[in-house]
């Protein structure tokens, strides 16, 4: 038995990293998992706000930096959990380059490693006018933690995520560092009127998916909308080796 820290991190806004941070929590809540999840985006702390997740909200921020000191307590929650604890944090997006320089200069992964945690970084990457951001974000991780797991989250809500014709998995940045991507994981394509919608109007509520699929606030339609896209995720997660490996 071991702990895992997931980290969801993405440098830009609207990729998708709230939506993968809180189907994350859920589905190890759905798992029988013991899960703590933590949110440290200060701006949108959309984890903390849905309250099924039973997030902590900690103020790591001194201004417009990261406090170091704060952001120690993090690193403290984790290392003293219980074991075969998953612990997801869902980082700021504005904190992006700072929450980086802290885990680097701070050796954070090293010391986890240490106490015998696994540690996955997960980024989102959308389609549509955000792509080279995303991309940008992810090359960041990519070489700032040359050591540390990375699994993407192809995001296909705003178009598909295609680089120079290439697919992802066809890509340059794929192919050249293969070795160090532990999953592909996608946040599919859907109709933007009828599933795009619900989600949106799900997160907007504040709610998980299976309060959502059984909220009355949602019309019949909408509601086993949500039961399809919720049913079809926990497909795609079951045997990912993000899960497997701590299990």
């Amino acid at each position: 038995m071991v702990k895992t820290v997931h980290l969801v991190m993405q440098g830009k806004g609207g990729a998708g990293k709230s939506l993968t941070s809180s189907m994350l929590v859920q589905y190890l809540q759905f798992s029988d998992c013991d899960v703590q999840a933590i949110d440290l985006d200060p701006t949108t702390p959309t984890l903390s706000a849905i309250k099924a997740l039973k997030a902590e909200a900690i103020h790591i921020m001194d201004g417009d930096d990261i406090s170091p000191r704060l952001f120690d307590n993090v690193m403290t929650k984790i290392l003293e959990s219980s074991e075969d604890t998953h612990t997801v944090i869902d980082t700021g997006t504005s904190s992006f380059i700072a929450t980086c320089s802290y885990l680097a200069e701070n050796n954070a992964f090293e010391l986890l490693r240490e106490f015998g945690v696994r540690i996955f970084i997960h980024c989102p990457i959308c389609g549509g006018a955000a792509l080279d951001d995303t991309f940008n974000s992810l090359l960041a991780i990519l070489n700032h933690f040359a050591d540390v797991p990375v699994v993407v989250w192809i995001n296909e809500f705003f178009g598909p995520v295609v680089k120079d014709g290439r697919g992802f998995t066809e890509s340059k940045i794929y192919k050249d560092n293969a070795d160090r991507i532990a999953a592909v994981m996608s946040h599919p394509k859907v109709q933007a009127g009828t599933f795009g919608e619900d989600i949106r109007s799900m997160m907007e509520a504040k709610l998980t998916f299976e309060e959502a699929i059984q909220w009355t606030g949602f019309n019949v339609m909408a509601r086993q909308r949500l039961k399809i896209y919720w049913s079809k995720a926990i497909e795609r997660f079951d045997g990912a080796c993000f899960v497997e490996a701590a299990s």
